[in-house]
């Protein structure tokens, strides 16, 4: 879930699925010049690396459904244009 600034684009706050091995999770920004950001996990026992690399993984399966699910709407909605008879350029 998004928590956005519709006036701004360029900040977002995303709240991802609860994990139940996370007691906390935050970052930081060190300094806006500095290219870096600072996660801190706490879990209820595992290995915090543990838990990051397994939620990483849960994150990358969800951009890739995120992904799917919108290339196939693009193509049905592609395709009930032109059964319609409206001619729908591919490159735009």
């Amino acid at each position: 879930m998004e928590h956005g600034s519709l006036t701004d684009p360029s900040q977002s706050t995303f709240s991802l699925l609860y994990n139940p091995r996370t007691k906390f999770c935050g970052y930081s920004i060190p300094h806006p010049s500095d290219n870096r950001v600072n996660i801190r996990i706490q879990t209820t026992g595992d290995a915090a690396k543990d838990v990051f690399n397994d939620s990483c993984q849960d994150l990358m399966v969800i951009c890739q459904h995120v992904r799917s699910t919108f290339d196939k709407a693009v193509v049905d909605f592609r395709m009930s244009k032109s059964v319609n008879g409206m001619d729908i350029d591919s490159n735009n």
